[in-house]
């Protein structure tokens, strides 16, 4: 096996988010290049199912699926690894990674204390937004992180399954933008969700999006 320093993955995990991750890096990729530039990557497409049902917290299951996929991985000589789920990255924290990944907490974290931002508001799952890791780590950077209240969180969580089914209806997509705008009244938003993200504000300074952070860094 040569690893090559340069060569970029993405681990392929529910439909709706790798489609996501995949059109917005291209997308990004040819703004920055020329007319017909595709982003050279390799996709590691595994079975959704077989990580689903353990998600969020079942990491006795989930650790050793991940190893078994990343050992295959590895054998590309991939050195950089996009993980187009937020959730998962809970459990990518309590393994010892063969290479570099785009962390969305991490990266998120940072964004925020270079913009002095010291308080938002999370959407997401309904566990992503009840989540005890992330405000942990939320707060040992001094940032207060809110969340929407539960009959608002019930919506979202509601919405982004409808999403990942391709159920959503226009209606429900308006419904879900005048949310962000609500609560980015005071403070931004941070979409936590990658379901969430297609529907989300680009280029908007109250929308902090954590996969297109990834998506971002990724590209550098």
């Amino acid at each position: 096996m040569i690893i090559d320093s340069s060569l970029r993955g993405v681990l392929g995990l529910g439909n709706a988010s790798t489609e996501y991750y995949l059109k917005r890096i291209h997308e990004k990729y040819r703004k920055n290049k020329k007319e017909f530039s595709t982003c050279p990557l390799l996709l590691y497409q595994s079975d959704f199912q077989e990580i689903n049902p353990y998600l969020p917290d079942q990491f006795s299951v989930l650790i050793p699926k991940l190893e078994n996929y990343f050992s295959k991985i590895l054998d590309f000589g991939i050195s950089k690894l996009l993980v187009p789920n937020i959730t998962l990255h809970e459990t990518l924290d309590q393994m010892k990674l063969p290479f570099e990944i785009f962390h969305p907490i991490d990266l998120t974290l940072k964004y925020l204390k270079e913009n002095s931002i010291s308080e938002v508001t999370l959407f997401g799952t309904f566990y992503t937004m009840n989540s005890e890791y992330l405000d942990a780590r939320f707060q040992k950077e001094g940032i207060s992180l809110l969340k929407p209240i539960e009959s608002d969180q019930k919506w979202i969580d509601d919405f982004r399954k409808k999403i990942y089914n391709k159920e959503e209806s226009p209606s429900e997509i308006n419904i879900f933008q005048n949310l962000i705008k609500k609560y980015s009244s005071g403070n931004p938003v941070i979409i936590g969700c990658t379901e969430l993200s297609l529907f989300a504000f680009k280029e908007n300074s109250s929308c902090i999006d954590m996969a297109e952070l990834q998506i971002e860094e990724f590209l550098k």
